[in-house]
């Protein structure tokens, strides 16, 4: 039996740049820089537009018809959740694992039949140029529309070549901390990878420690690792904030993939660490 694969943090970015024509370069976002919403009024030029592929209207536009079905706020398929994508302000994380899991025919998940294949492929090179930075942390705060309370959301993508395919997996590791209640989530989503038809587990290890493991089935695209009282029910993740590594094992050929906490910022260290119990932001 072979050991495991162990993928650095930015081991495979040539790779998967090859293979779906992605850029998860890090150096777009450094190493945990924030990044605000966008402020209503402001001059902004639509990516896709500036870089002259798929009008961003029309971005949307399929988005929402073949995507968004699926992939709601109530329900996040596979991690994701399309009803308010927009193509003028994409998150890459967000956008490289859209484009892996159209590599694969995801877009007719919705009982709707596919567009045509130069509307899908141009989709996806859209989509692609809106990918970089995906590889370095991201971290945005935004306010809840209603209540105006900040939320700090952290996301990263790492990637594992395919020993089956020639598409990438790829892993979205995102943290979710309510800074008024303290609520909090630690979530990770995968593509394209299934789970086998007996399920599997995941399993998660801070600091190289002994891992705490997570069962899933079929259909999967997501685990959730930690949840306060909003999810009641879901698994706890009783183990500290890393450090500087969580180390991700799984069902998908063996291979682990490591997401490198040591490089989020002090500042960014401390707020997560009053919705994450356990935590230790001066480590």
């Amino acid at each position: 039996m072979q050991p495991p694969r162990r993928m650095s943090a930015c081991g495979t970015i040539g790779a998967l740049a090859l293979a779906t024509g992605l850029s998860l370069n890090p150096s777009a976002y450094g190493q945990g820089v924030e990044n605000q919403a966008p402020i209503a009024g402001a001059a902004q030029v639509p990516v896709a537009v500036a870089n002259g592929t798929m009008p961003v209207t029309q971005q949307n536009a399929l988005v929402q018809k073949y995507c968004a079905v699926c992939h709601t706020d109530a329900k996040p398929t596979g991690g994701l959740s399309l009803g308010g994508f927009d193509a003028a302000h994409p998150d890459p994380g967000v956008a490289a694992m859209m484009v892996s899991k159209m590599k694969t025919g995801a877009m007719s998940a919705a009982g709707i039949a596919q567009p045509d294949r130069p509307t899908i492929k141009a989709l996806v090179s859209a989509l692609s140029a809106t990918t970089v930075g995906a590889g370095g942390w991201a971290v945005t705060r935004t306010q809840d529309p209603s209540t105006q309370a900040p939320i700090l959301t952290v996301s990263i993508v790492q990637e594992a070549p395919s020993a089956t395919g020639a598409v990438p997996n790829l892993y979205r590791l995102r943290l979710t901390c309510r800074m008024d209640t303290h609520e909090a989530e630690m979530q990770l989503a995968w593509a394209p990878g299934d789970v086998p038809e007996t399920g599997g587990t995941i399993s998660a290890a801070v600091d190289r420690k002994v891992p705490s493991t997570y069962q899933v089935h079929q259909g999967d695209g997501a685990a959730t690792l930690y949840a306060t009282n909003r999810t009641p029910g879901a698994p706890k993740f009783t183990m500290p904030l890393p450090a500087q590594t969580l180390t991700i094992g799984k069902f998908i050929d063996s291979e682990t993939v490591d997401f490198p906490f040591g490089g989020l910022t002090q500042t960014v260290r401390q707020s997560l660490s009053t919705c994450f119990p356990g935590s230790d932001a001066s480590q």
